[in-house]
């Protein structure tokens, strides 16, 4: 549409123009030279009045006269900008640099024009221009600079604040842009100095000391650092971020006795609220998760932050799941059953107890501990359901391991319970298969597969179901293919797929996937016992008397336990 009106002003514009003869030439040259005022001062009484549509018709018709007037050219990118006509208002503006370069009103609306279309790189040149016709023009090196920096030339941008603070050393917005490029560009001994003369100016913040000895940090000054973040914690005890950064650097250096030192003041300080320590362990505690350094310091926070509060049962249980992360599952216990003698309707505490049961598989504690929580009248939650029927089912307890997993479906069926269903209903679903309980078993894995259509130890477990009892093979098969694709080695997985394969008749293709799955648990009985019946219906009696002479002697040393 732009492009059509400009069209039609260009074509419109001359209109009406004769021929001059050569014998009135100069009698028209100053006529036309008149006319040409006339029109332009129409024009910009017109762009006065807000009409820059008028404006822009007798600015074109003063172009039919004189097609190389800059002035004329720059007023017509105005009106064009007035009236959103970027592209238009960019043609003009260019029209009025070329025919006079040197006016730096020109140069800045082309520069402004094309920051708001995003050429920054022609921006950047246009400003460039203007700032060499005076390097002390701050404003516009503030614009160059930024130019530099929208069009991601962060060096040059860099340099272009410096030119600034040279001509006004006291610009702290300069200052701060300095500061930021500097850090973004890695520059941090210059960052370092750039900050001292903010401070210096603004003066000592703590985010700004705080930022100072980080720098400290990432130049490899970690006493300046350390005297830094202890100035801003002793000037400012109740700000965290301070105490954070403090102690990193101390884990950094691996300074124990110190790091115990400021611990204890961190956790004796007033000024820091219950909830700030709390969370100072809980991120030393998942550190220690990912970084090996910090698996002792985060056991020194634990522990400081129960000696400061030695009758809250929250930091028991804190401390006890930072022990039970570095598997220290008897202290773990002890604290667990500490916050529970203090609150024994603590339900994390009562789960996190029954983890540290279930990591040294003592399935009886975890049955007695969930036992206690009903004696204490305590709601069960999701997880205490499943870690309880997956206990019982562990002990060998079937029927009561299937009606304690019933519990699951007392919970709302929300976002975060879904994981506890599915591990409920597949313990369920195999603890009925033990009981020989086969449809229920089957009930259980497809409430699963249901929830979970990939879940890959339903498929393969109910695949093997149905190979067992001869019914709907194709969709069996189909299960266990999906399982082999979500676990390709997994040899139990083989041994159905493989075991599916001879059920529907294709007897090589199951000799080969059970001899791999044989490669991969060679002590299991089930899969020599396979392997017989394939080498069996292939015609090697040999092969089949020797795979099932395996799985007996197998079996034998199961029973016998050697």
């Amino acid at each position: 549409m732009q492009v059509l009106l400009f069209a039609l002003l260009s074509l419109s514009g001359c209109a009406g123009t004769a021929p001059v003869s050569a014998s009135s030439q100069n009698a028209a040259g100053d006529s036309l030279a008149v006319q040409a005022r006339r029109l332009f001062i129409e024009g910009s009484f017109s762009a006065a009045e807000g009409d820059d549509g008028r404006a822009v018709e007798k600015y074109r018709e003063v172009l039919c006269f004189e097609p190389r007037n800059a002035a004329v050219h720059f007023a017509l990118s105005r009106a064009f900008l007035s009236l959103s006509m970027i592209d238009s208002a960019r043609h003009y503006s260019e029209k009025a640099v070329f025919y006079n370069p040197d006016n730096r009103f020109y140069r800045k609306l082309l520069a402004g024009i094309s920051f708001e279309m995003r050429d920054f790189p022609e921006a950047a040149v246009q400003f460039e221009h203007i700032a060499a016709s005076d390097p002390s023009d701050k404003q516009t090196l503030f614009y160059l600079a930024h130019a530099y920096l929208s069009a991601g030339r962060h060096e040059k941008a860099l340099r272009t604040f410096s030119r600034v603070l040279s001509v006004d050393p006291e610009n702290e917005s300069a200052l701060a842009q300095s500061l930021w490029l500097e850090f973004k560009l890695k520059q941090y001994g210059h960052a370092i100095s750039s900050l001292q003369r903010l401070m210096e100016q603004s003066g000592e913040t703590d985010r700004l000391m705080l930022t100072l000895g980080e720098l400290y940090q990432r130049t490899g000054q970690p006493e300046k650092a350390l005297k830094t973040f202890a100035k801003i914690v002793e000037n400012r005890p109740s700000f965290f971020p301070a105490w954070i950064a403090l102690f990193e650097v101390l884990v950094e250096r691996g300074d124990d006795e110190r790091f115990l030192r400021e611990a204890k003041a961190f956790f004796a300080g007033k000024d820091i609220p219950f909830a700030g320590k709390i969370e100072m362990t809980k991120l030393f505690i998942l550190r220690s998760e990912d970084e090996e350094s910090y698996a002792g310091p985060a056991g020194v926070i634990a522990s400081e932050l129960v000696a400061a509060f030695p009758d809250v049962a929250e930091v028991y249980v804190i401390r006890g799941m930072s022990r039970l992360f570095r598997d220290e599952y008897e202290l773990s216990s002890k604290d667990f059953r500490k916050a529970l003698a203090i609150d024994p309707h603590n339900l994390l505490a009562r789960e996190e107890l029954a983890s540290s049961y279930m990591a040294r598989k003592e399935y009886p504690l975890i049955v007695q501990s969930v036992g206690e929580a009903r004696k204490h009248g305590a709601t069960l939650s999701p997880r205490l359901v499943v870690l309880e029927g997956y206990a019982l089912f562990r002990s060998g307890l079937y029927r009561k391991a299937a009606r304690a997993l019933d519990g699951i479906s007392a919970f709302d069926r929300e976002e975060h319970t879904d994981r506890f269903f599915i591990q409920a209903r597949l313990t369920q679903a195999m603890a009925y298969d033990r009981l020989g309980e086969e449809m229920q078993s089957i009930k259980a894995y497809e409430a699963v597969l249901d929830e979970d259509p990939e879940n890959a130890l339903a498929q393969n477990n109910l695949a093997y179901i149905l190979a067992e009892r001869g019914e709907e093979l194709q969709r069996g098969l189909d299960l266990a293919r999906k399982a082999v694709g979500a676990e390709p080695d997994n040899p139990v997985f083989l041994d159905t797929l493989g075991w599916l394969y001879f059920k529907t008749g294709s007897y090589a293709e199951a000799r080969d996937i059970l001899e791999k799955a044989l490669a991969g648990k060679p002590e299991e009985p089930e899969i020599h016992d396979h392997l017989a019946e394939v080498y069996r219906v292939l015609g090697d009696e040999a092969k089949a008397a020797e795979f099932r002479e395996s799985a007996r002697k197998l079996r034998r040393e199961m029973e016998s336990g050697e």
